[in-house]
């Protein structure tokens, strides 16, 4: 049976052509070599696989689509758009470990914007964009990068978001050791609105949610390398179970829980 499959697969990519016009509408096989632009020997053997594998049958002389026909041409379409979302996506993708959990099918629909040197930070700008609009975002930061730190903060001030967030252990500590990010991390922390947490974030992305959207970043050791964007139903799934299996296992971070060194 899994042969059989991975021959219709085969024959439905290599004579996606022939398979498309007869999709649309019947055909002679001399009407065929006029719409596919090929030779008759070519569309000969074309038709002959597609019939064989019953993507194709023939009626008084004209060559249409079977169900089985219809439905292989929209799952050649939905490969190719995969495809090419891959494509799209392989430049921020490339930077992540290949075990990273990161569902391929949150890439079905998304928009992906990639780091450009002259616009190092520029990507960010859409994870604000997204923050501005939100009454309630929650977020997973594996790293933090203490120039996006206030900008962060500002643009969850602006929207007035309920925000709930959970940090890596390490990044935390960085977070509060550092006279650079401690005094805007503890304005956060003192927000009745923002709640952090501590926990163990065991992949490198960040990742938002917002009521409208979903989003993943994907950092660099030296920035930010993209954003991938998504609000399908299946993004909201599997970003949504991501954040909650981690807030399960996370600890709240209150002022009293917080030791400043003097």
């Amino acid at each position: 049976m899994a042969d059989d499959g991975r021959r219709i697969e085969d024959i439905a990519l290599s004579r996606e052509q022939v398979l498309r016009a007869v999709v649309l509408e019947a055909h002679s096989k001399r009407e065929l070599t006029e719409v596919v632009e090929s030779s008759r020997s070519t569309v000969d053997r074309a038709i002959r696989e597609l019939l064989d594998v019953g993507l194709v049958t023939q009626r008084d002389g004209r060559y249409e689509a079977t169900l089985a026909g219809e439905c292989a041409l929209e799952a050649v379409e939905a490969f190719h758009e995969r495809m090419q979302q891959v494509s799209s996506a392989r430049g921020v993708l490339g930077c992540l470990p290949p075990d990273t959990p990161l569902d391929s099918a949150f890439l079905d629909g998304a928009d992906v914007y990639t780091t450009m040197p002259e616009m190092p930070d520029g990507v960010i700008q859409r994870l604000f964009e997204s923050i501005e609009g939100a009454c309630h975002l929650r977020g997973v930061a594996p790293a933090v990068l203490s120039g996006h730190l206030k900008p962060f903060y500002d643009a969850a001030k602006a929207s007035d978001a309920d925000v709930e967030m959970v940090l890596d252990s390490d990044v935390l500590d960085q977070l509060i050791a550092a006279p650079s990010t401690r005094d805007i991390f503890l304005s956060q922390l003192t927000d009745d609105r923002i709640t952090i947490s501590r926990g163990n974030v065991p992949f490198s992305f960040g990742l938002w949610i917002t009521e409208t959207e979903v989003g993943v970043v994907v950092y660099t050791d030296t920035g930010i390398r993209g954003v991938i964007v998504n609000d399908t139903d299946t993004a909201y799934s599997w970003a949504e179970r991501r954040f909650e299996e981690l807030s399960a296992d996370a600890s709240e971070i209150t002022m009293d829980g917080i030791e400043l060194d003097e």
